[in-house]
Parts: structure tokens; sequence; C-alpha cells
């Protein structure tokens, strides 16, 4: 089990299931802070963590793969440093998340705009609000 706040992002948070994946993009609300799109669902996860999030960056527009980690690391530590709020929260109402977040602008972004891109889309997904379908 993680600690309840902590800032790391390990293994066991990181959402690799294929079948939760395609959950995810088939059911999953869609939610939007540009030039991030995110993807989310409340479904049983297989770790016993309130959150699985997976970053993803398309192929097409990032032709090179140095570009593409850069854009995923960015994203991961953006997310590594918003996730408490959302975790603390699901903790509270005994719920489980696949999130995914997919990057869908065209040029290099700085790593403020991904931290507050990603933070728009957590303030988002608080449970106490519906949903967005």
């Amino acid at each position: 089990m993680s600690e309840t706040g902590s800032f790391s992002f390990p293994r066991n948070q990181r959402l690799k299931s294929k079948k939760l994946s395609d959950l995810v993009f088939a059911k999953g609300a869609k939610i939007k802070a540009p030039p991030i799109i995110g993807r989310f669902i409340d479904t049983p996860l297989p770790e016993p963590v309130a959150i699985q999030a997976m970053v993803t960056v398309s192929k097409k527009k990032f032709k090179r793969a140095v570009d593409r980690n850069r854009v995923k690391r960015l994203m991961r530590e953006a997310w590594r440093l918003e996730k408490p709020a959302l975790e603390n929260r699901l903790l509270t109402d005994e719920k489980q998340r696949a999130i995914v977040f997919i990057f869908v602008g065209n040029e290099m972004p700085d790593f403020e705009t991904v931290r507050s891109s990603v933070a728009s889309l957590v303030q988002k997904m608080f449970p106490s609000q519906p949903d967005q379908d």
C-alpha cells in the first residue's frame, strides 16, 4: 500500500494493464485542459492503490523518441506533484480510479504549462463533481 499523500510514483501506481487501458478509452469520462486530455474511470484495480495512471504522447506529432520521452517525463513529474490531493480524496471515498493523460499539443511544452494543465485536470476529476461524459 502506498502512503497517503506521498509524492512518489511507484510502479504499482502505473497503469500497465491493456484490458484496463482499453476500458478507460472505451467507457471513461473525458476532460480537457489543453495541451493535455485526461480520460478516467472508477473501476477496481489489480493493485491495492487508489489511482493508476498512464501517460501517452503521439508518435505522429513527435517523430523523435527523445522528444516523446521528454514530454512523457514532464507529464509524469507534473502528475507526481499533483497526485496527492486526488489520491487522498479517493482514499476517503474508498474508490479506485484508472487515469490516462494524453498529450495533444504540437510543440515541445515547458514544465509550467504541463503542470498547470495536469493541475486543472486533477481539479476537474474530484469525485464530488459529476462525471463529464
